[in-house]
């Protein structure tokens, strides 16, 4: 049985001082167009080709670099949309990527979160090994940065009126 690393990260979309202030809109075309163009957003993603597009659907082939341990891979996936606040990526291997905006506690359009969760499959790890627990703590890591760039290239796609 693989071992399964589950890890999340949020971070506020609009911190104090961020311009220009993304909306739910400009965040949800942003996950867009990450689904089609993951190389945009996420640093170990080198590029990705759309395979098949339905109205919800979109299956990609996605190239990953070296990460966490493993060689560089092309993961064929299946990205499902839930307007306005998630996108599902599933992986051959049972592997789930969740992409959430969430509302802050003032429930006003400026106060979004965005949350990564990751549900990483290892068929080869013990748990409890050493190898289980740096790759925990690669995956925490991973997984604040992706939301980081995420948010960062949504910032300067919205600036540059890409994302409207």
């Amino acid at each position: 049985m693989p071992v399964v690393i589950h890890c999340a990260y949020t971070e506020a979309v609009n911190p104090s001082g961020a311009s220009p202030v993304l909306t739910r809109d400009q965040i949800w075309n942003g996950m867009q167009r990450k689904i089609r163009k993951a190389q945009d957003f996420v640093p170990i993603i080198d590029g990705c080709d759309v395979l098949e597009e339905k109205h919800t659907e979109v299956v990609r082939e996605a190239h990953f670099m070296e990460f966490n341990g493993n060689p560089p891979k092309s993961v064929k996936e299946v990205c499902k949309s839930y307007y306005p606040t998630k996108v599902d990526f599933w992986q051959p291997d049972g592997t789930l990527i969740t992409n959430t905006v969430s509302d802050g506690s003032s429930l006003e359009e400026a106060d979004l979160n965005m949350t990564y969760t990751f549900e990483w499959r290892y068929p080869n790890v013990e748990e409890g090994s050493e190898d289980h627990k740096q790759k925990l703590e690669a995956s925490r890591k991973g997984a604040k940065q992706a939301v980081h760039s995420s948010i960062e290239a949504m910032r300067r796609m919205a600036s540059a009126g890409e994302l409207d």
